[in-house]
């Protein structure tokens, strides 16, 4: 079994974030470049990188040079032994005299240049290094953006392979990992895959497949499309645990002591290690709680049975899903560092090498864990772990509802969660998400969504810098909801001389046909589609980037919004229309700079202005006429 397309995905989060680090460095007034002196820049580039003067590398980087994900991919390309891994060198060759150079405008070039790997007994790897590159007013070159995707996954494989290949399977693999890929083959007569084994107190358990292998199809959660493998548990002894004819089976004991939870055609159950069915699979949903009498609860349609201590199955019980929230088994705030349930299990493959933990069917349904999450193994040395995290940090916070619609009060409970995971390697440090989920007890259900704290353009979030951290949440209807929450933001300015970086972003979520749906805009300042504004839009913690251009920047804390972020306010409404401006600084922000597709096309988009941004244009003018006084020719229309 194989995970490779994960793995890209990772690395492209790692370096689609590098080159967002240099795109302060875009808006400045630049002659045009020239293709031969690129050549040039980047046959000294390639010489430093030869000489292995880190210092002189970075200072071909524009911006913030030392970030992490910066110094990550100068560590790859210097591409030294160190003192962890004194045998894990190899050849990496960057062919200059071949790149492919494109010019995407007069001042920004794209060069793909030719990487090759080679090693001793080692088979030679052909990879790519895209740099985008820019010409500053001093006639310089600077490194702006790079896309390594395809780099940094091949240099992953071929750095794990060069290290693996100077150790043997003993000094690689634990006693019982080998024992059980040998155990596995025996299980081939039978099944088509072996794709994991579990090992606990001693004892190995074997995830068999029957059909074809997808783990693609395994997380597709959402989709009700008819699977092309069954899965099963095979035990020590060879026997089934569990047949093989189930969707998804999570980790031994990680929903119940001694029990195993199995997913088919999204309805759930429990075998225990004897192979019994405990519990049968036909429930929608189970909520383990902390409970003197009690395991769970479990949702049968609008039905609702307790599962007891002793494992039998009450009558329908009156239960409230508003009420169970607080009694979850799993702590509102918790980290893990590898399976709670105090297992190992692994990929039954000498390339993959994480832990994985397949979590229970409730913290998915909740969104606070993937399906499939991966850890650093302990039984494996000398590897690479990719893909595996050392630490992943679910914390809480309970929101007010602040009710606007005419509903009966405190009919919604809602509660927002902050989840940050840490890489070994292959990405950035941490990866960091929020998650909101609703209770609606009205009618005894719950919805979840994943909300981006990232809306910059392109996708330069390391975390929030400063002290702003606001959350709110309100409902403006029976289906409409609002939700606030700091965000990175990185707008350019009209002026050029500051950045917003960061500033409370707002979120619209419909629920409607039993789902929660947010509704999609192109506006960084979302409630100007939806809503009539107030005052209260104005108000947070803003932070600002002083004089973007230059290294190293400033930041400056701001509870008030300037004249120029209202101009964009305004402007991006037009925006939104693809109106043509006047202006070409404000077509440079909004279409030029981001080669998006969108372009400026309409003289007038007058008939296409709704009543809302019809009064939210005449009311941010109205805020305008109060600030210092802001050129005209700086606006969309002529005011």
């Amino acid at each position: 079994m194989k995970t490779k397309p994960i793995i890209i995905a990772t690395v492209a989060i790692v370096i689609l974030a590098i080159g967002a680090y240099f795109i302060f460095f875009r808006g400045k007034s630049v002659s045009s470049a020239k293709e031969s002196e690129i050549t040039l820049f980047l046959k000294s580039f390639n010489k430093q990188i030869k000489k292995g003067n880190r210092d002189s590398l970075l200072a071909y980087f524009a911006g913030q040079q030392n970030s992490e994900p910066v110094n990550r991919l100068v560590t790859a390309l210097l591409n030294k032994a160190d003192k962890d891994n004194p045998e894990a060198a190899f050849n990496l060759e960057l062919d200059i005299d071949k790149s492919g150079i494109t010019f995407t405008n007069p001042k920004l070039a794209v060069a793909v240049i030719p990487v090759t790997f080679s090693g001793d007994h080692l088979d030679s790897k052909l990879t790519s290094l895209n740099i985008t590159i820019q010409k500053d007013d001093d006639g310089k070159y600077k490194i702006y953006q790079i896309d390594g995707i395809d780099f940094m996954k091949d240099y992953l494989a071929y750095q794990s392979s060069a290290l693996q290949k100077n150790y043997t399977d003993k000094d690689i693999y634990s006693p019982i990992t080998l024992k059980s890929f040998a155990d596995a083959s025996n299980l081939y007569a039978k099944y088509d895959s072996v794709i994991w084994f579990s090992h606990i107190k001693n004892q190995t358990y074997f995830y068999v497949v029957k059909g074809k292998w997808d783990l693609y199809e395994a997380l597709e959660r959402e989709k009700d499309t008819t699977k092309t493998y069954k899965m099963g548990l095979v035990g020590p002894d060879y026997k089934e645990v569990v047949p093989a004819e189930y969707d998804v089976i999570h980790n031994i004991s990680g929903t119940f002591p001694n029990l195993v939870e199995v997913e088919k055609e999204h309805k759930k159950g429990f075998y225990d290690l004897t192979g019994k069915t405990v519990v049968p699979v036909e429930y929608d949903q189970v909520f383990p709680i902390n409970d003197p009498e009690n395991l769970a609860a479990l949702r049968k349609g609008d039905d609702y049975f307790w599962l007891k201590n002793d494992y039998t199955i009450s009558e329908k019980a009156d239960i409230n899903i508003g009420d169970l929230f607080s009694k979850l088994k799993q702590p509102a705030s918790f980290t893990l560092t590898n399976s709670p349930a105090g297992d190992i299990t692994e990929f039954n493959s000498r390339d993959e090498h994480g832990s994985i933990y397949l979590a229970p069917s409730y913290l998915v349904e909740l969104n606070l864990m993937p399906q499939i999450k991966e850890f650093k193994n302990p039984l494996r040395n000398h590897v690479n772990f990719e893909e595996s995290s050392t630490q992943y940090i679910v914390k809480a916070r309970s929101l007010p509802v602040n009710t606007t619609a005419a509903a009966e009060e405190n009919w919604l409970q809602s509660a927002f969660y902050s989840v940050r995971d840490y890489f070994i390697s292959g990405r950035s440090e941490f990866y960091d998400t929020r998650k909101l989920v609703l209770i609606d007890k009205k009618h005894n259900k719950f919805y979840t969504q994943s909300v981006s704290i990232d809306n910059s353009r392109e996708g330069e979030y390391e975390g929030l810098s400063g002290p702003c951290n606001e959350y709110g949440f309100r409902t403006l209807t029976d289906s409409l909801f609002e939700l606030k929450v700091s965000s990175v933001s990185a707008l350019d300015l009209y002026n050029n001389k500051e950045t917003l970086q960061e500033m409370p972003m707002y979120h619209y979520f419909t629920l409607k046909d039993d789902k929660l749906t947010e509704m999609v805009t192109g506006r960084a300042f979302a409630f100007t589609k939806y809503l009539k504004m107030d005052d209260s839009y104005l108000q947070g913690c803003y932070t600002y980037l002083v004089d973007p251009g230059s290294y190293p920047w400033k930041q400056k804390q701001s509870y008030q919004l300037t004249p120029q972020v209202l101009q964009y306010m305004k402007n991006e409404i037009y925006a939104d229309y693809s109106y043509k401006f006047k202006d070409k600084r404000w077509n440079d922000i909004f279409y030029d700079s981001y080669g998006e597709g969108k372009t400026g096309k309409n003289e007038s988009v007058q008939d296409s202005l709704t009543e809302i941004d019809k009064y939210n244009i005449q009311w941010i003018d109205q805020k305008l006429k109060s600030k210092p006084v802001i050129k005209k020719n700086t606006l969309a229309l002529n005011n």
